[in-house]
């Protein structure tokens, strides 16, 4: 059986997928979810919630968690892009060098580079290397970089407080 090309197999692989968001639904996730900037985008929700609707993949509960889920990460990713735009003119330092976005979570690579968490974080679950020297990398061998989360924290609240 196929519906909007998709076969069973894959209807079924497509519910497992959507399954999996109903199940980690928490503000961990959404924000995970929300601040992948290179795959993320509402429109891909719309088109799965129609594909799960149309070909009858998940119950009308389940779509409707799903529905819910995609409205509270565009409300993350909304939040986080206003941020972002309220943060235009934060110092280079503050900036993850790989996406140019405000860091929150600075972290050093052995390589010395300083990196977001998030984002480094995301890369290494495709990669296993520092994407500035192709070097081994993991997650236990990221520190933190406490004194310069300490001067991005404060120069947030100083630009809100005004």
């Amino acid at each position: 059986m196929h519906c909007f090309g998709l076969s069973s197999g894959i209807n079924a692989e497509y519910g497992q997928i959507t399954d999996i968001y109903i199940n980690l639904d928490s503000p961990v996730f959404l924000d995970a979810v929300a601040g992948d900037e290179r795959s993320y985008k509402p429109e891909l929700f719309t088109l799965a919630i129609t594909r799960l609707t149309n070909a009858a993949i998940k119950s009308s509960y389940e779509i409707a968690a799903i529905a819910e889920f995609a409205k509270k990460v565009k409300e993350k990713y909304d939040e986080k892009q206003a941020m972002d735009l309220d943060f235009e003119d934060a110092p280079d330092e503050f900036r993850d060098p790989l996406m140019s976005t405000m860091m929150r979570q600075p972290v050093r690579l052995p390589s010395g580079v300083i990196m977001d968490k998030p984002i480094i974080e995301r890369h290494l679950l495709n990669s296993s290397t520092d994407p500035f020297n192709r070097q081994h990398l993991t997650a236990d061998m990221l520190i933190p970089e406490t004194e310069l989360k300490e001067k991005i924290d404060a120069w947030i609240k100083e630009k809100l407080g005004k």
